[in-house]
């Protein structure tokens, strides 16, 4: 493979070769897509993983050696998930995965908020995992869910459902996503976040398709809660919210009456995952260091360089999708940073899972499905015919990987 060169694509190289299973994969000819569903670790947060469990494990507040470095790993953590996303004035707080945190949380805002006619705004681009959190609760308590739709055409969210919603009022929350996971169009979440302010309502944005991609500045988004998880950004399964603490510091969480009634501790139940928190560190260190700074401001510098990489690779795979008459692609129009580098397709006459499979055959590694977007799915006329084939691109991904999409994709056709 050619060594490339330029910013992003030095640090894309540097990315790649500090991935085991990449460079693995690399000897055997398969190029990996399905970054969506999780991308592959890099060895620092592999490294750190271990040499936690080498060294001695103890819980927090132990009073060891081990315990200390317990206390100092999850310290150090919740500082670069602070520094990666912009986030003082927030509590860092870990969890089993995304979804979990997220139904800890819509049972905890629905014991405060939750009421009859307490309603639940949420757009037709979620994964599932940003709707049934906040929607079950509040149905358990006589409220109701609002959908925002999307425009079939455009991807955009429909103005006049946001419209409505703020007249109709007794918004509880509002929830969306800071990129689709199913299909990687990046919603303005400007008028959600207004619709939220003006109504007293908690604004949730699930952050886990977008931080790898381009991590935002969490003072910009002005979300109360904040999702992500470290396995979609190179690092180990551990799940992150984060929680204004002016919210947080009055949530009536549920909890073990011993455990602190503040701080991120008050929604972390039970023992953390302390050997993937120190991998997680390790993981945006790691990430950092490809820009000289092992700080989350430079993991969040690497982040943003290998994002505008990803989209000159997007602009290669989409134009070539498109120049076959069998393909059909959804979106990656208009302006550059509408969608991040995740490409959705179908090809006429397979369905989804038959062309990955293909693919897969192929040594070429897309995933296919709804990926739990089924109201998206349902609303771009693709939930009968199994849902989309997906491409993610990641920070490690080549032209060759590509291009060895392209082609596999053009053997259907023949």
């Amino acid at each position: 493979m050619t060594v490339p060169t330029g910013t992003g694509a030095e640090i894309s190289w540097q990315l790649r070769s500090m991935t085991p299973a990449v460079l693995h994969g690399e000897t055997r000819g398969w190029s990996y897509f399905d970054g969506p569903s999780g991308t592959q670790m890099i060895s620092p947060a592999i490294e750190a993983f271990a040499a936690f469990a080498r060294s001695g494990l103890s819980n927090r507040h132990g009073y060891s050696p081990a315990g200390d470095e317990t206390e100092d790993v999850v310290a150090s953590a919740r500082a670069q998930l602070r520094s990666l996303l912009h986030a003082e004035g927030y509590h860092v707080v870990f969890g089993q995965n995304m979804t979990s945190l997220a139904f800890s949380l819509g049972h905890a805002l629905a014991r405060q908020r939750g009421r009859e006619g307490a309603r639940v705004v949420v757009t037709e681009l979620e994964h599932l995992a940003n709707v049934d959190p906040w929607v079950q609760p509040f149905s358990d308590r006589g409220g109701s869910v609002h959908w925002l739709r999307v425009d079939p055409e455009s991807l955009t969210l429909q103005r006049e459902d946001i419209e409505r919603a703020e007249s109709e009022g007794g918004v509880a929350v509002v929830a969306a996503t800071g990129a689709a996971n199913a299909i990687g169009v990046v919603p303005d979440l400007a008028p959600l976040r207004d619709l939220a302010s003006a109504q007293g309502a908690v604004f949730v944005v699930d952050g886990v398709h977008v931080v790898p991609h381009a991590p935002p500045d969490l003072a910009e988004v002005g979300a109360d809660i904040f999702l992500c998880s470290a396995y979609k950004f190179y690092g180990p399964h551990v799940g992150v919210a984060l929680v204004r603490e002016s919210l947080l510091e009055d949530l009536p969480a549920y909890k073990v009456m011993p455990a602190p009634i503040s701080g991120a501790e008050k929604l972390e139940t039970g023992s953390q995952n302390h050997e993937g928190i120190a991998s997680l560190a390790a993981t945006i260190a790691g990430l950092g260091r490809l820009v000289g700074s092992s700080s989350g401001e430079g993991a969040r510098e690497a982040l943003q360089a290998l994002g505008d990489r990803e989209g000159d690779l997007v602009e290669l795979l989409v134009e070539e999708l498109r120049s076959m008459s069998n393909v059909r692609v959804f979106g990656h129009e208009g302006k550059r940073g509408a969608f991040v580098a995740t490409v959705a397709f179908t090809v006429a006459g397979r369905t989804p899972s038959e062309v990955a499979e293909a693919l897969r055959r192929d040594g070429v590694f897309v995933t296919a499905g709804d990926f739990y977007a089924t109201a998206l799915a349902a609303r771009l006329g693709v939930d009968r015919t199994g849902g989309f084939v997906r491409a993610g691109l990641a920070g490690y991904t080549s032209e060759e990987d590509v291009r060895h999409l392209v082609e596999s994709v053009k053997k259907l056709g023949r």
